[in-house]
């Protein structure tokens, strides 16, 4: 079921990122791999904007301080739900003006943003790494499992200690 969701949120994003304003005739379709990652990475941003801008009218279901530890500063985690699902999980520390943000669809991660950039996900796995021009950005595939996995995996802590 999971495959399943994340293919058709997959091809939903390429579908929805072809088709023209106002229920016009469909745009050129994307022939190149840099036209496909462009459609997506622009209809992520929709989402992720669309989401933001709605989220805004209600405070987050969930909210918790996390303290100072080891190597780790204090924290707030912020989450926002839909029936039970997460659908934005916020990290901020006191005094950084950075924040770390998981956007999630039907349970999965889909996007993560950092001080670093921002982070596409498809299904399980870290597809495209953005600058903060949401810009792809080149990466060795030994970088870009690592980050991978220590998105999700920062993702899964901090959801876990909002959530319990």
């Amino acid at each position: 079921m999971r495959s399943t969701n994340s293919c058709l949120f997959l091809v939903l994003l390429l579908a929805f990122g072809c088709r023209q304003e106002g229920g016009k005739t469909a745009e050129k379709a994307p022939k190149t791999l840099e036209e496909y990652t462009q459609a997506i990475i622009k209809e992520v941003q929709k989402v992720i904007l669309s989401t933001d801008q709605q989220l805004r009218e209600y405070p987050p279901q969930k909210v918790k301080e996390l303290p100072a530890e080891e190597g780790r500063p204090a924290r707030t985690l912020q989450l926002w739900t839909e029936e039970g699902n997460p659908v934005k999980l916020t990290v901020s520390t006191p005094g950084d003006p950075g924040l770390t943000a998981f956007y999630f669809a039907n349970g999965e991660l889909f996007y993560a943003a950092d001080g670093e950039g921002g982070y596409i996900f498809i299904g399980p796995e870290l597809k495209y790494r953005l600058n903060e021009n949401w810009k792809p950005v080149e990466a060795p595939e030994a970088e870009r499992r690592k980050k991978e996995e220590e998105l999700l995996e920062e993702a899964r802590r901090y959801l876990g200690g909002v959530v319990d």
